[in-house]
């Protein structure tokens, strides 16, 4: 069966540290680590957050092995 691929904009890797949406965040970084959904993050997003974001969620982006998500030039 083919993975659900899910498309990640910038608040959502910073999310993991939001109080609010902290949670759901979390469980769906594990998910992504299991392999139960495949991230699909543009360039656009990930030049952002290498340009502006903080270190922390430079750091969680890169916690997304390369199996479990790719990169779209969109």
């Amino acid at each position: 069966m083919k993975t659900l691929r899910i498309y990640l904009e910038n608040s959502v890797i910073g999310g993991y540290f939001d109080d609010e949406f902290e949670t759901p965040t979390k469980k769906l970084f594990e998910e992504f680590e299991k392999g139960f959904y495949k991230a699909v993050i543009s360039t656009h997003v990930t030049n952002e957050i290498e340009d502006c974001a903080p270190q922390k969620i430079k750091d969680n982006l890169s916690r997304l092995d390369y199996e479990n998500h790719e990169i779209t030039k969109k």
